[in-house]
């Protein structure tokens, strides 16, 4: 029992003694008024856990010097809203680390499970090195801003933007600092002014076009060009891309190009895919020049009021192909004729493929003889003539119409011949035809 009792306490003696070695900043954060000082751990099952934990120390130490955010600096000055400041401050954490001089590796310390590191930065050694940066900083911040400015006077949008961005990325490790400086008598703030003229290279412009509406064919192109003038404030813009696409409807657009010395780019539609009656295409800046911005700077351009029109395409009502079958049994000899004028001036091509056909148009005629009626100075032949006209859906073969002039009477003198009788009975048909059947054709879905 003692030999047990012996052990046992030599073994919470052990783990007391291992506990009595911990380092106490692994448990607490130290403090101090001369150094910013960096705790780092990371699991030692992780590869290039040293590495990891070192990266950790480094991020804890950015993270106290950007908290200290200068009251006259960027992040104060600007107006900006949450999600802008909170883009800048992530990226203030993440690439000051990398800035970062002078730190000193002070402990290390190792679990089976976890490593840690100390690291403390000098603040006097910190401060040296931040003012050369902020200097710097300004110097090439000011530099981009003017380059950027010229762009921007010579009407080179696209290239004034890119400055602008590729200025705010060389400042944004120090915008928590107070980069202004003074020029010509200004004071200058180099975040903000990078910061505004970026955002507003593109404000008060504006798209317009030669037409707001143009008349078009589903799967045929449009022989009206569309072009748009891109202006700032009334003054001509050239040299940006603009780009055309559908917003509603389908179809194809000449691919994007720069405006002119006039400010114009002209797009040709290339053919309508969608049978809406009503279409619209959309004139916009095109934005791909933006792909060499960080993600971040892109979308901030975005999140702005970029100039665009309309122009509406309207779709003509586009005519039917139809194929004119004669009946076997079609007594009104020569009907056809004017049944044919009659359908191409009412919605229809006559074709003479009917594979080729939207619609099949089957005719068919019947003359019944009647009694011949006494008159006062000659007889009368009585005849019934019936008139029957099928259109069919070609493709499905659906019947769109079923029409027919029934039993019209006519009564032609004995001594006419027979071909004068056959065209005194059309034109008795043809009167009620051409009343009734061009309206029952409008109302047909024939596309």
């Amino acid at each position: 029992m003692q030999k047990i009792l012996s052990t046992f306490l030599l073994s919470v003696c052990v783990c007391f003694g291992i506990a009595a070695n911990v380092p106490d900043w692994v448990t607490t954060h130290p403090i101090s008024d001369k150094e910013y000082v960096g705790i780092g751990m990371a699991s030692v099952s992780d590869a290039d856990y040293m590495k990891k934990a070192t990266q950790n120390a480094l991020a804890d130490i950015s993270s106290q010097i950007a908290v200290k955010v200068e009251n006259n600096s960027f992040l104060h000055l600007i107006d900006v809203d949450g999600k802008s400041r909170d883009m800048f401050e992530d990226k203030i954490k993440s690439s000051l680390a990398a800035w970062l001089e002078g730190q000193e590796l002070k402990d290390t310390y190792k679990t089976d499970k976890t490593y840690y590191v100390y690291y403390v930065l000098d603040k006097d050694t910190y401060a040296r090195n931040a003012e050369s940066r902020r200097k710097h900083a300004i110097q090439s911040g000011l530099d981009y801003l003017h380059k950027g400015q010229n762009a921007e006077n010579t009407m080179n949008l696209s290239q004034a933007v890119q400055l602008y961005g590729k200025g705010l990325e060389t400042v944004e490790p120090w915008v928590f600092m107070n980069l202004t400086t003074i020029e010509n008598g200004h004071e200058i703030n180099i975040p903000s002014e990078l910061y505004s003229a970026y955002v507003n290279v593109f404000s008060n412009m504006a798209i317009t076009t030669n037409v707001t509406l143009v008349e078009g064919e589903s799967f045929k192109a449009v022989p009206t060009p569309i072009a748009g003038c891109l202006s700032k404030n009334g003054n001509v813009i050239p040299n940006v891309k603009l780009k055309a696409e559908f917003i509603s409807g389908s179809g194809a657009v000449s691919d994007a190009i720069e405006t002119d010395h006039t400010g114009t780019a002209e797009f040709y539609i290339t053919n309508i895919t969608s049978k809406d009656k009503v279409q619209e295409v959309r004139i916009s800046i095109d934005d791909s020049f933006l792909n060499s911005l960080p993600k971040a700077y892109k979308q901030l351009l975005k999140n702005q009021a970029m100039p665009s029109a309309k122009v509406t395409i309207q779709l003509k009502n586009s005519p039917v192909t139809a194929y004119i079958h004669i009946s076997d049994d079609n007594d009104l000899e020569g009907i056809e004729r004017q049944l044919r004028s009659l359908f191409t001036n009412n919605h229809f091509v006559v074709t003479e493929a009917p594979d080729a056909a939207q619609c099949f148009i089957e005719i068919s005629s019947v003359i019944e003889n009647g009694n011949t009626v006494t008159g006062g100075s000659y007889d009368l032949n009585t005849c019934y003539c019936t008139l029957t006209i099928k259109i069919y859906n070609n493709k499905s073969e659906q019947l769109l119409l079923d029409y027919s002039v029934d039993r019209v009477k006519v009564l032609s003198p004995v001594h006419k011949k027979a071909n004068e009788t056959i065209a005194q009975c059309i034109r008795e048909v043809m009167k009620r035809v051409n009343r009734n059947l061009p309206n029952q054709i409008k109302k047909l879905n024939l596309n």
